[in-house]
Order: C-alpha cells, then structure tokens, then sequence
C-alpha cells in the first residue's frame, strides 16, 4: 500500500494542503482501512478516486487522525505519584503570592486537565496557605475543546473519580455530571498546534515556564522527527525543577533524551537534568 499512501498524501497536501506525512505510517494505514470500510471502497485506488472528488471525506479523514479519546483519571499510578508528592513539593515550593502553572497539552475534552485541578484542589484544602493555580489546556481540535469547556461527562466517564470528588467537583442532571465553576475557574481551554513554528507555547502562557507539563499518548501517532519537534517545544517550556509527564505507552520513546530522566519509574514521569535536584 506504499505507493497508495505516497498518493494519498500527496492528494491531501497538493489539493488541500493539509499535510499528512508527519504521522506514523502504520497509524496512517490502520486509520485509511477504516476510512476505506465505511465509504465501500474494495480497492486503495477506489478510495484515491473519491478522496479526490469528495471534500467531506478529506475534513472527515483528517479529522479520524486527530485522536482526541482521554479519561478521567486516566493513569492511576502516575496520578498517586501527582498526589502524593509531586503536587504538593511543587506546591511547598512556590513563594507566597505566586502561581503554580501548568500545561495540559493534546487536552482533548477536558478531562486530565479537571483530574489534575481536582488533586490541587483536595491538597490545598489541607492547608492554610493555599496555592494559587492555573491550568492551560489546548488542543487542535476545536470541537474537543467545546466539549471541555463545557465540563459535561455521561455517567460512564466519571467511573474513576472518587465518590466524594464527585460530589464535590460535580453537578449531577440526570445521568450528566457537570464540572463545578470552582474547578472551571482555574482551568482555561484554547486551540494551540504543537508543530507551530511561530510560537515555543501557547500565547496565553505568555513566557512558558510551566511547573508542570502533561503530554499523554499522542507522541506516537507520530514520526521520530516530529516526535522531537513535539517534545523540544515542551522541554522548553518546563520552568528547571518542574516536570514532564507522558502516556506509559511512550515511557521508552522520551526516556532516550539524554536531557530527561524518570523520576518514579516504571511512571512516565520525567525531569530535566540541568534542574534535577
């Protein structure tokens, strides 16, 4: 299917400009088989043919590559370790008046970024000096982002948030569970393309510096090259003694950087070196 492929992605970036060479190839052919399932296509040239003569099939094809499936809560051991030490060392750390800041990049619909600020916010009201926070969360995809910054989840999405976050952090309608304005408040939605030659981070951030990074299970949708576009942008925005955290699947892929090193193996949790202390 190579020479199909070339085609395709040829179609895509000539007639659409839309470039799809930065993704895995083999990503790239499972998400073509199924786009060539539903259209009852028998043939890679029969689906050339319509993909050339039919716009809504290139947005919806382009748009299957835009993986925006997240959980709540969605690595539980790497959240313990968020909980329990990361958070509130980074929290005991922060002078008085400052703001703990944090960038939940490829955020989808919104739920890592709601599991990260219910943990700050559960520490928090253990203190007496409680931490000011920010959480930036983008995404490409603008419908995605509709939906996070709605805060609406169905009943089979909250499974892993604790009964009593629940009854916190949530207000339930019927069978809908919606994000309270307490959390909202600290948490704000925008589109940003992490392979944006123009900008290092997001433009709300201002200057990057985040304490906290979280990039799950996207890097490996892509490339190597673009796989270290992806993570030289978020290693420099990472303030020296804050954190970056991947999905498990890509623990080994980041762990080749010689500028990163885990802190709480077999945890996708990652430190720089020049900031390690």
């Amino acid at each position: 299917m190579n020479n199909e492929l070339a085609e395709i992605m040829q179609i895509m970036d000539n007639v659409y400009r839309l470039d799809i060479s930065k993704y895995d190839e083999t990503f790239l052919k499972r998400a073509l088989e199924k786009r060539f399932a539903i259209v009852e296509t028998k043939k890679p040239s029969d689906y050339i043919q319509y993909l050339s003569s039919n716009s809504d099939e290139v947005s919806t094809l382009f748009q299957s590559l835009n993986i925006t499936h997240t959980e709540f809560f969605r690595n539980p051991l790497t959240f313990a370790h968020l909980e329990q030490w990361i958070l509130p060392r980074l929290m005991e750390r922060k002078p008085d008046k400052s703001e703990l800041r944090i960038w939940s990049a490829g955020c989808s619909s919104g739920q890592e970024a709601y599991s990260i600020a219910m943990l700050i916010e559960n520490i928090n009201s253990r203190k007496n000096n409680k931490n000011r926070y920010r959480i930036i969360a983008t995404d490409i995809s603008e419908k995605a982002l509709r939906e996070a910054n709605k805060g609406q989840y169905s009943e089979s999405a909250i499974q892993k948030i604790r009964v009593e976050d629940l009854k916190k952090f949530f207000i339930k309608s019927g069978e809908t569970y919606t994000v309270c304005d307490r959390l909202k408040k600290h948490v704000s939605f925008s589109i940003y393309d992490l392979f944006d030659n123009l900008s290092s981070y997001p433009q709300e951030s201002i200057f990057g510096n985040f304490d906290l990074v979280v990039c799950s299970n996207m890097l490996f949708y892509y490339k190597p090259d673009y796989q270290q576009s992806i993570l030289m942008k978020l290693i420099n925005s990472i303030d020296e003694n804050g954190y970056l955290i991947t999905g498990e699947s890509e623990r080994q892929t980041v762990s080749k950087y010689s500028d990163l090193y885990l802190v709480a193996p077999p945890s996708p949790i990652f430190k720089q070196r020049r900031g390690a202390k």
